[in-house]
């Protein structure tokens, strides 16, 4: 699959709803939240054939799974009794041959409730390793698009860890090393890494928007914030007399310099600059505001934790509401303008809920979205509910 970038909006058309991850494997179970979906990355080696996967990993309840999304087809599952999944993460990892050489392989990490971070080789079918990252349960994996063996975990103890999973033989022996600690004061909800300014990682909280350096130095292994970005939805929080707006729970990088971001109860997403950000912070001050470029109309809710999602080569944003819809915005205008128009922008659709059918019940109603997933060149989104079903949906 090759990307044409097109300047036009594209066609989506739901392709499948699935149902992969109930409990004792029952149909009716309706329940289980589905929590963080991920498309698998292309192998960044000489033998890679630079094609786009069409495999996306889902999370949530007991299982990890690995899904073909022309077909449905459940590649691979992964459970875990008692384990509640609520993030996954993949990169590329180096494999020793036997005898010598080096080949590339695509891995898994997923966490969730027990603090245990699960390592799965999905092509070979082998979950072959875990290690503790945390004694409370982990909110979020992100792994570094640059240094590939690079991990990051986020802890409902409020702690950001660095960690180095390196590569594995083959006999899947490995080695993981701690390389960084970093405190956030409130539990870290999204994790991002700017891909023009390595060294840095932004951290979406419960209590704000906070911005770290990832420098190594074997001086420093722990660190507290060097920056925290704040934006004009704070001056709602007097009237609502809590911290709802100081949520950020879902942020991701549209270009090098732009991101998108949203807090909880907004009823609208920023667009804003990093760069413009960082150089207009106050000297010896740890707050900026962010510069906003503009403003994305969402869904009017109080719902937390529906996670966006950026398609930086489609210029696409897509955030999920509470009612099953999914609210699509092509940016290649306002990324042409370079940002500079500052207007309140509507979505360019919004996808209705699919209203599949469930035998028995009838017709399910639209459930909240958490997450949503969009290979790089925008072939498939997929969508997962509260509910237990995950959407496909597939470029027409």
């Amino acid at each position: 699959m090759t990307s044409t970038k097109s300047k036009d909006p594209v066609c989506l058309r739901p392709l499948h709803v699935l149902q992969c991850h109930s409990k004792l494997d029952s149909p009716d179970d309706l329940s289980t939240q589905l929590w963080a979906c991920a498309f698998e990355p292309s192998l960044n080696c000489s033998d890679s054939t630079g094609q786009t996967s069409r495999n996306v990993a889902t999370c949530g309840g007991e299982s990890v799974c690995v899904i073909d999304c022309e077909t449905g087809h459940v590649l691979k599952k992964y459970k875990v009794p008692g384990e509640e999944f609520f993030s996954l993460a993949w990169s590329s990892v180096p494999m020793t041959r036997e005898g010598g050489g080096m080949r590339w392989v695509t891995v898994l990490a997923a966490g969730g409730k027990k603090g245990l971070v699960k390592l799965i080789h999905p092509h070979a079918n082998l979950a072959y390793g875990e290690f503790r990252a945390s004694r409370r349960a982990l909110s979020i994996l992100r792994f570094s698009p640059t240094q590939q063996t690079f991990l990051f975990t986020g802890s409902y103890d409020n702690k950001i860890v660095m960690w180095d999973i390196g590569g594995v033989d083959g006999d899947y022996n490995f080695k993981v090393s701690q390389l960084l600690a970093l405190e956030t004061c409130s539990t870290p909800l999204q994790l991002s890494l700017p891909p023009s300014s390595q060294g840095h990682l932004l951290a979406a909280c419960d209590k704000g928007l906070l911005c770290f350096s990832t420098q190594l130095s074997k001086n420093t292994l722990k660190r507290t914030k060097e920056m925290e970005v704040t934006f004009p939805v704070y001056g709602k929080e007097e009237e609502a007399q809590g911290h709802h707006y100081r949520t950020i729970d879902s942020l991701g990088f549209l270009t090098d310099d732009i991101v998108a971001s949203k807090s909880h109860m907004q009823g609208s997403i920023y667009l804003w600059s990093w760069s413009r950000t960082r150089a207009s912070r106050p000297n010896k001050r740890n707050e900026v505001s962010a510069v906003i470029l503009a403003e994305l109309e969402w869904a009017t809710t109080d719902i937390p934790y529906l996670s966006l999602s950026t398609c930086p080569g489609e210029r696409y944003v897509v955030c999920g509401d509470e009612k099953g819809r999914l609210w699509m915005y092509h940016l290649a205008d306002l990324l042409e303008t370079r940002g500079k128009n500052g207007k309140t922008l509507s979505p360019t659709e919004i996808l209705d809920w699919p209203s599949p059918v469930k035998k028995g019940l009838g017709t399910v109603a639209g459930p909240s979205i958490n997450s949503v997933a969009m290979d790089p060149d925008l072939q498939y989104l997929v969508a997962l509910s509260d509910k237990n079903m995950a959407v496909v949906w597939r470029r027409v």
